[in-house]
């Protein structure tokens, strides 16, 4: 009896490994680039100086641009409010900055991102979420973006604003620079780094396009696509 039951077990036992589907892993993230920008000239600091150290805008070229690969889908980048450097702003002033940092992308024809404050992060971090955060940087860059591209094809960015300096939410000025402001402008700073989520790259020596690899005081060019910006855009969408 025992034994015409243990056969019977058997079989049911083989039945069900026969039939198991195999499990398929799960989608992991790989970290394929990290973009600084960095402090062109003497950082603000305490005192801070009379005087921004930044140049009025002087002409950019189509030609000066250079990209990454990668496309972003677009969606609704996400801010820790929580961490806002004090005296910088309300976290509704912080994301009116940040979504006029990814205005000039959305309107140059790359996919639209909005700004929430759903984010809990406090450094970078492969979550399938654009996190915006204040933090401390590496190597003491003004910002930082991060990039992963998950097996699933997916790709993914995180911007990392430095603590370490001082901000600001800067007026406008026609000129690209506000000489009594020795600040770093949020918004102007943010549209460089956002150009890195979108896949653009720094080109080589080309100072008055957004994506030029330094930032200044008081500086709100970068604010406004060059000619090079618009064309590296239109390059990869």
């Amino acid at each position: 009896f025992f034994q015409a039951e243990d056969g019977i077990r058997d079989k049911l036992v083989t039945g069900v490994q026969t039939c198991a589907l195999p499990i398929s892993p799960a989608p992991d993230a790989t970290l394929v680039d990290v973009h600084a920008i960095e402090a062109g000239g003497p950082r603000a600091a305490r005192p801070i100086p009379a005087t921004a150290n930044c140049s009025n805008d002087s002409g950019t070229n189509a030609s000066d641009y250079a990209y990454t690969g990668w496309q972003t889908a677009g969606g609704e980048a996400q801010l820790n409010a929580a961490t806002i450097p004090a005296g910088l702003g309300t976290a509704s002033q912080v994301v009116s900055a940040l979504e006029a940092g990814f205005a000039p992308w959305n309107t140059g024809g790359a996919p639209r991102f909005t700004v929430g404050t759903g984010s809990t992060a406090t450094k970078q971090k492969a979550n399938r979420q654009t996190d915006l955060l204040f933090a401390r940087t590496n190597g003491g860059s003004l910002a930082v973006t991060y990039t992963w591209r998950w097996s699933d094809g997916t790709v993914e960015s995180d911007t990392v604003f430095n603590t370490g300096v001082t901000w600001k939410l800067l007026g406008s000025a026609g000129d690209g620079c506000l000489e009594d402001q020795p600040f770093y402008d949020l918004q102007n700073v943010a549209a460089h780094e956002f150009g890195h989520i979108y896949g653009l790259d720094h080109p080589s020596g080309a100072r008055y396009e957004t994506m030029y690899m330094y930032g200044y005081t008081g500086e709100t060019l970068k604010r406004t696509l060059g000619a090079g910006d618009g064309a590296g855009l239109a390059a990869l969408y």
